[in-house]
């Protein structure tokens, strides 16, 4: 039987297609990580996630005292391992390796313990209320809660610290987060495990009594993980939720009505799961409510310095890796450009080895509100962020702050304005991610993990009554306001 050149290359043709079919029935039937990791794949994961941390991370190589840490971190985790563990329980102790670094955008995937607090605890000047998932007070009578399995609340706080970067040790809605998680605080503490709970209930007199809870396997709403959606909507109370900012545009329909929206009395924007490098939504904020947000020392310049950054090196990052959030080499900036990046190097911490050469970002003629054009009227803005509203999220919390008839409400943000790693580690297949970028504003002022406080505390897994805000932020009678013009 003789075969035509047709024939042979039909042949090739159903191989390649049976072994694609192949490949996808792997990947489809991919196996789930380990439930069990022995003493040796941990301790390969350890050492793997220390060459990565030093390699990549830009928090990390901020100062030596935080590599230091790390590797006490490291040294500690390793003669602490069992000779064969849970996953997720090695999860959980990865936790105090990645607050070594401080870094607070730093995060774990899907870190679980095997049951929770079935109450909410908030933070009330100095006591913590006890409240039921629907935000009411488990005991009327005495809200407080003073002690976990007879011992003092403040212990139980004192516990969360070893599980927190030092930039958030002092956060009440993270303290919160993990004092849920009964059984890491107990392992930390020293206590044994248990699928009940004893509280010590008070009031503001000092009366108390103890209540017995059975610990539940739902994680609170608050440690729930939230389905990212794509795009941007508005409910029926007019409040327009972002999510993927470089989706935005001015001229949508979506855009068009959040214009109108910015002339009514109140507009509010949900920006708690905003992220994206799309600049046009802060564009359009700026532009109504910003007098400037140009520093003084740049504003004869038509285009003016926003930012500067710079990245940890590593041998898999491109030059242009910080080319997707605006920020380009002074090779590729214009004279003018250059002259700016120039006056500030001084203010700059000096170029190291370990880091990229530092990179600009502009706000160029037609995103800069000139104070000679008329303004649009404009009524009153409310933000709402939180840990996840990140890079140009964060730029639009950051700036907000300094803007006139602007209430940001929710909780802190993580400061993160750059990129980040992600990571899986092999044998365990955890995933986690960490910062690999420095950013500082205009002036010089570092802006890499600062969090972006709000004028007023809103935990997020409280029901917002929009009603009693807008009260409290009520524009003018008139119902718009004249942006300034000096």
């Amino acid at each position: 039987m003789k075969f035509g050149h047709q024939s042979i290359i039909n042949g090739f043709g159903l191989i390649m297609l049976m072994s694609c079919i192949q490949l996808t029935v792997i990947a489809l039937n991919e196996e789930p990580p380990k439930a069990q990791l022995s003493a040796r794949e941990m301790r390969s994961d350890l050492y793997f996630l220390q060459q990565h941390l030093t390699q990549y991370s830009a928090s990390a190589a901020a100062s030596s005292e935080r590599l230091a840490r790390l590797e006490t971190s490291i040294d500690k985790a390793l003669t602490q391992l069992p000779l064969g563990g849970d996953r997720q329980r090695f999860a959980q102790q990865l936790l105090k390796v990645m607050a070594a670094i401080d870094d607070p955008s730093a995060q774990i995937d899907d870190v679980k313990v095997q049951a929770y607090l079935p109450l909410k605890l908030r933070k009330l000047e100095d006591k913590w209320l006890a409240l039921t998932q629907d935000n009411l007070p488990q005991d009327s009578e005495a809200p407080f809660i003073t002690h976990i399995d007879g011992l003092p609340i403040a212990l139980w706080v004192g516990a969360t610290q070893s599980f927190l970067p030092p930039s958030l040790a002092n956060s009440t809605s993270e303290q919160a987060r993990y004092l849920a998680m009964i059984p890491l605080l107990r392992r930390e503490i020293g206590l044994p495990a248990s699928r009940y709970c004893r509280l010590t209930l008070s009031d503001e007199q000092g009366h108390s009594h103890q209540l017995s809870l059975t610990l539940t396997a739902k994680p609170p709403s608050s440690l729930s993980t939230t389905e990212q959606r794509k795009q941007a909507s508005i409910d029926l109370q007019g409040v327009f939720t972002f999510y993927d900012l470089s989706d935005f545009k001015a001229d949508s329909p979506i855009g068009r009505r959040l214009k109108r929206a910015l002339q009514s009395p109140v507009a509010i924007l949900d920006l708690r799961q905003g992220h994206g490098a799309g600049d046009e939504l802060l564009g359009l904020l700026a532009q109504i409510f910003s007098p400037d947000i140009r520093p003084p020392q740049l504003a004869a310049w038509p285009n003016s310095l926003l930012a500067v950054a710079r990245y940890k090196k590593g041998p898999n990052l491109r030059s242009d890796y910080l080319k997707p959030l605006g920020f380009r080499p002074p090779v590729g900036l214009s004279q003018e450009e250059r002259l700016q990046l120039d006056l500030l190097r001084t203010q700059l911490p000096k170029e190291e080895p370990g880091f990229s050469p530092w990179q600009a970002k502009f706000w160029h003629h037609a995103n800069l509100s000139w104070s000679h054009l008329p303004r649009p009227m404009r009524g009153k803005l409310m933000l709402l962020i939180g840990p996840e509203c990140r890079q140009q999220c964060q730029w639009i919390a950051h700036f907000s702050k300094a803007w006139p008839d602007t209430l940001v409400v929710g909780e802190p943000t993580r400061g993160e304005f750059g990129r980040q790693q992600r990571l899986t580690l092999p044998s365990s297949g955890i995933k986690l991610r960490f910062n690999t970028t420095q950013v500082y504003d205009a002036t010089g002022k570092a802006l890499s993990g600062v969090p972006t406080q709000p004028d007023i505390e809103q935990p997020l897994d409280e029901i917002i009554y929009w009603e009693n805000l807008t009260d409290l932020f009520a524009p003018a009678t008139n119902g718009q306001t004249q942006t300034s013009t000096n």
